[in-house]
């Protein structure tokens, strides 16, 4: 008995202690404030993005190179001597034109070397002219020696005949022979003297031609002892001044000529098939930030890549004034860009929509202000610089996309950091999306 009166009253205090605490609850519960529901959803992310169209775009090739005058001379002394003069003007700096007078060395010995010359070729010429009248007076003589033979010839017969008749000696025959004899010997020593002639003559006129060779050298000497410049430029150095000694063949000054420059470009080997001869060539010194400084064009390209560097080498010729202040400088790194056209329509989306190989897509949903984000892996082909107004007039960084692609999706452009896979965004309207971009780039 006493051991159920207990059991049942444990259960009347549990009973007891549960519906109290309900009670508790239910006055709890009925105490609580309601707050108002909103009808409003919560705002969603909204992104950028571009509908991905096939485009025909120039391909561009990137590559660099230094500058160098084409036109540049080092001019070094012909002959040597002293600087006698530099002119006032002749400085690091300043604008020659061709002809343009360096420095002047002595030239007394030039000048003397010449005059020496030029006597020793009159003289030389005196004798060809003695050779000529001797030749003339050797001519007559055997003509008038020639009719002594004749003479004597017949005196000869005649006595031959005499001898025969009785009337003549042995004696007068040997007497005229011996003068015919002499008459004859004379006329040979002329002749010889005359054969003679014309080898003197060739003698002289080689001493002759000897000596004006070198009046003429003693003359381009006189005239190498004025140092002039080659070409039309500005004057990078020059070494000399009054009373210096010149060497012959020192390097005395340096002209460049800032009009005409040749840039050997190094561009990547795989352009080799895409370049031509007479394309325009971009050209910035240093990065190529806002537009060319210059234009160049491409006048000849290498036939064969460097296998180690893996590019191959355009030459680009660039005409420019040399006193416009924006002018190129030899010596100056250039990077140099070409752009060659692609007949195929490729992808093109903005360089920096690209994540790892990754692009984001807003793939639509049953709102079509509503999208579901999509990652995809793509192939780039190449990347390219310019305005696309076509695309989005604000972007000027564009990647070429080789595969993973289709046309019509919606490629995300802005909050990339901010999407993951299968994330709901909203779409902004093309109008809005421009106007926005507009805003946000015309603030400071």
């Amino acid at each position: 008995m006493l051991k159920a009166a207990s059991l049942l009253f444990r259960a009347v205090v549990i009973i007891v202690i549960l519906g109290a605490a309900g009670g508790i609850v239910q006055l709890l519960v009925a105490s609580k404030v309601q707050t108002a529901h909103s009808e409003e959803h919560r705002p969603t992310t909204q992104v950028h993005t571009i509908e991905a169209q096939r485009l025909h775009v120039d391909r561009t090739w990137d590559g660099y190179g230094t500058a160098r005058s084409m036109n540049d001379a080092d001019v070094v002394a012909e002959v040597g001597g002293r600087v006698l003069e530099r002119p006032e003007m002749i400085e690091p700096g300043v604008q020659v034109q061709v002809g343009t007078v360096l420095l002047r060395l002595d030239s007394s010995d030039y000048a003397n070397a010449l005059d020496a010359a030029n006597q020793a070729a009159a003289a030389i010429e005196a004798q060809i002219a003695g050779l000529n009248v001797e030749s003339e007076r050797v001519g007559t003589q055997i003509e008038l020696a020639n009719d002594e033979i004749d003479a004597a010839q017949r005196d000869l017969e005649r006595t031959r005949q005499a001898i025969e008749a009785g009337a003549g000696s042995a004696g007068e025959l040997d007497t005229k022979t011996a003068s015919l004899r002499r008459v004859q010997r004379e006329v040979e020593s002329l002749r010889e003297k005359l054969e003679m002639i014309p080898s003197r003559r060739a003698q002289l006129a080689a001493q002759l031609a000897a000596q004006k060779s070198n009046a003429a050298t003693a003359q381009e000497n006189l005239q190498r002892s004025v140092i002039r410049s080659p070409v039309a430029g500005v004057i990078q150095s020059v070494s000399f001044r009054k009373g210096d000694w010149v060497a012959l063949g020192t390097p005395v000054a340096r002209i460049v000529d800032l009009a005409h420059l040749e840039i050997p470009a190094k561009l990547p080997a795989s352009a080799i098939n895409w370049l031509e001869l007479g394309q325009t060539v971009q050209l910035w010194e240093g990065e190529p930030t806002g537009p060319a400084d210059t234009e160049g064009t491409i006048t000849r390209i290498a036939p064969e890549a460097d296998a180690t560097s893996r590019t191959v080498t355009v030459y680009v010729e660039v005409e420019q004034n040399p006193l416009d202040q924006g002018k190129l400088n030899p010596g100056r790194f250039i990077l140099a860009r070409v752009s060659t056209p692609d007949d195929r329509p490729r992808f093109v989306v903005p360089r920096r929509a690209i994540q790892n190989g990754r692009l984001l897509i807003a793939q639509s949903t049953e709102n079509e202000l509503e999208a579901r984000i999509e990652i995809i892996p793509i192939t780039i082909d190449y990347s390219i610089d310019g305005k696309i107004e076509s695309l989005d007039p604000n972007e000027d960084q564009w990647t070429v996309i080789a595969s993973g692609l289709e046309s019509g999706q919606r490629v995300v452009v802005s909050l990339l950091d901010q999407l993951s896979q299968g994330m709901i965004v909203d779409l902004l309207d093309p109008a809005s999306e421009t106007a926005s971009r507009t805003t946000s780039e015309e603030l400071p």
